[in-house]
């Protein structure tokens, strides 16, 4: 169906590296560009077993329940080529950048991210209940690299070949940021192209090598 494309979770904008390649096609729930197939991040994808040659995601699985992200990594998992590459990149809300725009209960817990929209609610009982906007722009949970290695550890993309995780927070002082190629899956929100964390990262950068 794509022959040697690679697949780019979301609506590939012209803008994009991506779409300038030539060499991707994505995948989106409204479709919205020529390259774009329809398609709902939480359903199985169309197609073949070991048929792709890589895909790539940014920012976009923070988008879907928590819940459903090791069934996702089990289908991309089954549709990659031996060889192929998934580059996931998310926010990495050990970062400092993220931290100070988010809301905490009482464990430390992140109850939503200030710039995506949120808000508490008093109940009845007397606890507090957080309020999401609608819509798919929220964030619906908030990734830190303890809470990734978790999801890859429940799904079958941890029988990868090789899983290199070149950027992330380790804990809120600390960080990896490993170079990487970047000639084909670029991700925007790194350094130096994104700088508002002063050139540290702001994303949760992994590469699963099948």
């Amino acid at each position: 169906m794509i022959g040697d494309k690679f697949v780019y979770f979301g609506n590939l904008f012209p803008h994009e590296p991506q779409y300038e390649s030539g060499q991707f096609v994505g995948l989106a729930l409204t479709p919205r560009f020529d390259r774009d197939i329809p398609h709902d991040a939480r359903a199985n994808l169309p197609f073949a077993d070991d048929s792709v040659a890589g895909f790539q995601s940014q920012d976009v699985f923070e988008h879907v329940e928590r819940e459903k992200i090791p069934a996702i990594f089990d289908d991309i998992y089954r549709c990659m080529r031996p060889g192929a590459v998934f580059r996931l990149s998310l926010p990495d809300y050990n970062s400092p950048l993220l931290r100070r725009r988010s809301v905490y209960d009482h464990q430390g817990n992140v109850l939503y991210d200030v710039a995506m929209g949120g808000a508490l609610k008093a109940q009845m009982s007397g606890g507090i209940e957080t309020v999401l906007p609608a819509g798919g722009d929220v964030h619906l949970w908030f990734p830190t690299y303890h809470e990734l290695l978790a999801l890859v550890i429940a799904s079958d993309i941890r029988r990868c070949h090789k899983i290199a995780f070149h950027h992330h927070w380790v804990t809120p002082h600390s960080y990896v940021m490993h170079d990487f190629d970047q000639s084909v899956m670029p991700v925007s929100r790194t350094p130096p192209k994104d700088m508002r964390a002063d050139g540290k990262p702001v994303s949760i950068v992994v590469d699963f090598i099948k």
